[in-house]
């Protein structure tokens, strides 16, 4: 069986105030966190994008993510890149259940400019899944 990856929720960095700029990074695990000068609005929460991985039944798997300053947000201001992309399981720990399954999460750094526009941004990324 060939291994597939299917994508059940995007990336999300939630609201934020940009002051002079900074980052705001999501971790696999959904942790939120703001460096430089951003601040992060509570009651809008990130979330790590979410994926369903599918396969040969126990068998192991690599993960390629995106590499730094390729995946671009566009929207209303300056368009914002994404770097240090993480995942969990990360690198080659990927391995499927005994039902031929496994959830990966992917977390990453957004990196704001000074006085960012306001509004809502979007772009894609692509998660590469490799049997061992």
């Amino acid at each position: 069986m060939d291994i597939e990856i299917q994508n059940t929720r995007g990336l999300s960095f939630g609201s934020f105030v940009a002051g002079s700029g900074g980052s705001v990074a999501v971790s696999p695990s959904g942790v939120r966190s703001a460096g430089g000068d951003v601040w992060l609005i509570p009651s809008s929460e990130g979330l790590a994008a979410e994926f369903t991985v599918s396969g040969d039944a126990e068998a192991t798997y690599t993960i390629q993510l995106p590499g730094n300053d390729f995946v671009k947000l566009t929207g209303p201001g300056s368009d914002m890149v994404i770097n240090d992309f993480t995942s969990a399981p990360s690198g080659a720990g990927g391995q499927l259940s005994a039902g031929g399954s496994q959830a990966l999460t992917v977390g990453g750094t957004l990196n704001v400019g000074f006085a960012q526009a306001p509004g809502d941004y979007a772009g894609t990324f692509s998660v590469i899944v490799n049997y061992n």
